[in-house]
């Protein structure tokens, strides 16, 4: 095995740069979310202290600035905050915002990364199964163009119209399968509530599976077909080698090659798709805290505020950027593996 220096070089600068991006834009957001509470802070001192907020005036005006800015400054010197640099504004509050939920019991980041994994891990698996079988079985078969325009058809299809067609089927009409959740109520233990928790994500990776599958089918057997036309077919066949031994030892190793390349651009696909078909199912993961990072609350004078928790945003967004760039990393080395070319 060689490792693809050069491709996982590319990989860790893309994640680097991904990750620098969401630094400094979290950065920009702690500016202003500081900004935000000195302002209000201000206003609530003005009310509440008169005598203060005269003090912090005088002084404010001394210095050239508004009482807002001046208590501003005051702020984040006591927090010992870089305000003139973003990127170390962006560490602090991605740093705080991983301590608070690592020690908040609301929020099971660990359970949240284990249902996401499951979910995209078993999508993922059928999906690349069902696409070298059907793939093989499709290569010189008339039935090609039908899967193709299945391609073309479920490409088109948003997932959650997908999802929403088998909750209606299965678990509204045939009420065979669960409409929402991980486990029953009252939670199964031990082997029955693996099995049970299995039995609550058949519709969410179905649906999963039904929108890439076609895809994965595709690209299999048009890579296989132009396998068996090269010349390195005929000579092994010419020598007696069974059709068989020439599928598994040369033409699934080379299809395979391609599929690793086209697996990871299609897992950040799935990922996007993920994120909703988690919402829909009421899964759990990190489409879940996704949403929930867009707080609503019902004023009555106004209807339903929005309001939008940063730190649980970045929290979310960081860690879909580190397991796309770790499942990439991970298909790149299985390349590495598959083909002793690559370097």
């Amino acid at each position: 095995m060689r490792l693809p220096l050069r491709t996982l070089t590319r990989l860790v600068a893309v994640y680097l740069g991904v990750l620098l991006v969401i630094v400094l834009v979290a950065g920009a957001s702690s500016n202003k979310l500081t900004w935000e509470y000195a302002h209000e802070a201000v206003l609530n001192i003005r009310e509440s202290n008169p005598v203060f907020y005269a003090e912090l005036e005088r002084n404010a005006t001394r210095e050239g600035l508004t009482v807002d800015e001046y208590y501003y400054r005051i702020l984040t010197k006591a927090k010992g905050v870089e305000t003139d640099n973003l990127l170390l504004m962006g560490i602090d509050l991605l740093r705080k915002s991983f301590d608070y939920y690592r020690e908040n019991p609301k929020y099971d980041f660990a359970h949240v990364i284990k249902v996401t994994l499951a979910v995209m891990g078993l999508a993922m698996l059928l999906t690349i199964f069902l696409g070298l079988f059907l793939g093989f079985k499709l290569a010189n078969g008339r039935f090609l163009g039908t899967v193709e325009g299945l391609a073309r058809f479920f490409n088109g299809l948003p997932s959650w119209w997908i999802g929403a067609v088998l909750i209606a089927v299965f678990a509204v009409e045939l009420g065979v399968l669960p409409i929402a959740g991980l486990r029953s109520t009252p939670p199964k233990e031990g082997f029955g509530g693996f099995i049970d928790i299995l039995w609550h994500l058949v519709l969410p990776v179905t649906t999963l599976v039904f929108v890439y599958v076609w895809e994965f089918v595709v690209t299999v057997a048009h890579e296989v077909r132009n396998e068996l036309g090269k010349p390195y077919v005929f000579t092994e066949r010419a020598k007696g080698l069974p059709e068989g031994m020439i599928y598994r030892k040369h033409v699934l190793r080379n299809v395979s090659i391609v599929l690793s390349s086209f697996t990871v651009q299609k897992f950040v696909e799935m990922f996007t798709d993920y994120i909703v078909i988690d919402v829909l199912f009421g899964l759990g993961g990190l489409g879940t805290l996704l949403r929930a990072s867009f707080v609503r609350t019902i004023v009555p004078a106004i209807g339903v505020v929005v309001r939008f928790d940063y730190r649980l945003f970045f929290v979310v967004t960081l860690s879909i950027a580190t397991i796309t760039f770790l499942f990439s990393l991970l298909l790149e080395l299985t390349k590495g593996l598959l083909d002793p070319r690559v370097s």
